[in-house]
């Protein structure tokens, strides 16, 4: 029976490194206060003091708060002829606007605050025992949003239901060719899907990449963990997550050629819009194996190409940590703290309760991984392209769900630009070490919604006698919604107005960039009027079904 199955090896579980943080380089969320900051040319605690009495005096503006007298700061309000003769005061040294600053959202989960012990060997002082998030400036991701419906497809080796970081996560459930899903006797699949959606904020263990997100779990056969997935299995986890409205799926596995089975699956999912996310191999070589060839078949040197992204693993110094390479690699993200002897065996996530195959009899045999948070045992480090690629398909599902209206290839073009990186694609690092923090916020910038407008006119006017037209005014409804509230609309551009006379051809007649309603000279007849709005994202209203206005235009009355 096993010879007639294709094997599948599941990546990226062997014991090695992970783990330190350094500050994320995104900017915060910020808002003006409405008050301004004065600076003056000689700032002594007295003179300051002095000095913005009399400026006071001079231009108008008014204190506004405390300022910082020390430092010869003063915080004032005022309106824009009060600022101007500010600005121009001989005293002033400067006038800037004020900002209401966001404290960045970091959680509270231990792992992600509390300073590696374990395993210090080469790891900087102070580096949190769970570093990879904050390098992969996910803390100004969450600035943003924390995920809160987003669902992650977890197609792997089944979850431990019971896991304090996992019990709540779950939305779905499912298991291909086997039974009880929410067990895992090999660890892989709590370890991906904890890296993924991990309870954060919630004081106890690891903090998830998509923090609110949750999880629909597909679990693999569990003959697979003796070495192999038949692609029977692997198609049926793919079409299964597909089906319960997953964003983006994590797959972890991979090998081998590819088939016009898997392929037809693959589209499949990319059909719905799902972002797919494959681990790259774990061994250096330019055949990352399927399904990663499937979705960067050798194009992902073109930003534009590929139907998913193909994940390689980076280390605690910013390098590809001896994993795949070339075309076929999308981008990076953290797999291991260092490909060698240096730093903890792995990035820490979630693991089982039970023993699992990979910790051996006792822990001079296995992998020494599994690691205790506070009084809680459910966790491990594993290294590995497959600890690299859920925190891609995690931050994946936060961008579709906070931006509903981008499309497949929307969502996987930004999240290979805003990659960091020192120049463009190169074969080490694809396009890049995964920024979620950019990612959002370009999210939330990438305008894919239309404009809305809407004509509106008299439905009957009559020519003046003597006269062969009237002129008649269309005024102009206009709005550009943002669709979320978090979302920013690229503003409205202009409005094209159509006419239709009679039984004939609507035909632009008029676009209007400025203003709220336009003039049009219009004989007797019967008119019909819609409008169509643009933004300056480029996108178009779509015509209406039927006009917005029918106006009737009479004859000019009969002397009698």
């Amino acid at each position: 029976m096993r010879s007639r199955r294709r094997r599948w090896t599941l990546i990226g579980v062997a014991c090695l490194g992970a783990i330190a943080a350094l500050a994320p380089t995104g900017a915060e969320a910020a808002r003006p206060t409405g008050r301004y900051l004065v600076t003056f040319e000689h700032h002594g605690t007295a003179r300051s003091s002095a000095a913005l009495g009399a400026v006071m005096a001079r231009t108008g503006v008014a204190k506004a708060g405390r300022g910082v007298p020390s430092m010869g700061i003063a915080t004032v309000r005022g309106g824009p002829l009060a600022l101007r003769k500010l600005r121009r005061d001989r005293t002033v040294r400067s006038v800037s606007i004020e900002w209401e600053r966001d404290l960045r959202r970091m959680p509270n989960d231990p792992a992600v605050n509390t300073p590696e012990t374990s395993f210090t060997n080469g790891v900087p002082a102070g580096t949190p025992v769970q570093w990879a998030l904050a390098r992969e400036n996910f803390p100004a991701a969450w600035n943003v949003t924390t995920g809160q419906g987003a669902l992650v497809g977890a197609v792997d080796t089944g979850v431990d239901g019971g896991d304090p970081d996992l019990a709540g996560k779950i939305a779905s459930a499912d298991a291909v060719g086997t039974t009880n899903p929410l067990s895992d006797p090999d660890g892989h699949g709590t370890h991906t899907a904890g890296l993924a959606c991990a309870a954060t904020d919630n004081g106890i263990g690891v903090a998830g990449a998509g923090w609110g997100c949750r999880l629909a779990v597909v679990k693999f056969p569990e003959d697979a963990l003796s070495g192999g997935i038949a692609d029977e299995d692997i198609i049926d986890g793919i079409r299964t997550a597909a089906d319960r409205g997953v964003q983006a799926i994590n797959m972890s596995f991979g090998g081998g050629k590819t088939s016009p089975a898997l392929s037809q699956t693959i589209d499949y999912a990319a059909s719905k819009g799902i972002v797919l996310v494959a681990a790259a191999s774990n061994d250096p070589t330019q055949d990352q194996g399927a399904p990663a060839s499937e979705l960067q078949p050798g194009n992902a040197p073109n930003l534009a190409a590929g139907r998913g992204l193909v994940v390689t693993a980076a280390d605690f110094s910013d390098t590809r940590a001896g994993t795949g390479l070339g075309p076929q690699i999308s981008l990076a993200a953290y797999g291991f703290f260092d490909d060698g002897p240096l730093g903890p065996p792995g990035l820490i996530s979630t693991y089982p309760g039970n023993q699992t195959p990979r910790e051996g009899v006792t822990p001079l045999d296995g992998c020494n991984c599994r690691r205790t948070l506070g009084s809680d045992s459910h966790y491990a480090y594993l290294a590995g392209t497959s600890m690299a690629a859920p925190q891609v398909t995690a931050l994946a599902a936060m961008v579709a769900n906070l931006n509903p209206f981008l499309s497949l290839r929307d969502k996987l073009t930004l999240l290979k630009q805003t990659a960091r990186r020192s120049g463009g694609w190169t074969p080490e690092l694809g396009w890049g070490i995964v920024d979620a923090g950019k990612a959002v916020d370009a999210a939330r910038r990438l305008d894919r919604l239309a404009p809305v407008s809407r004509a509106r006119a008299s439905r009957s006017v009559r020519v003046r006698r003597g006269r062969s037209a009237v002129k008649v005014r269309v005024r102009l409804g206009r709005s550009d919604p943002r669709g979320r509230p978090a979302l920013i609309a690229s503003h409205y551009r202009s409005t094209d107005l159509y006419l239709r006379r009679g039984g004939g051809r609507y035909r632009r007649v008029r676009r209007a960039a400025r203003g709220t309603s336009v003039l049009l000279t219009l004989k007797p007849g019967t008119y019909r009027v819609y409008s169509r709005g643009r933004d300056k994202a480029g996108n178009v209203e779509a015509a209406p079904r039927k006009a917005d206005v029918r106006t009737l235009v009479l004859k000019a009355k009969r002397k009698r």
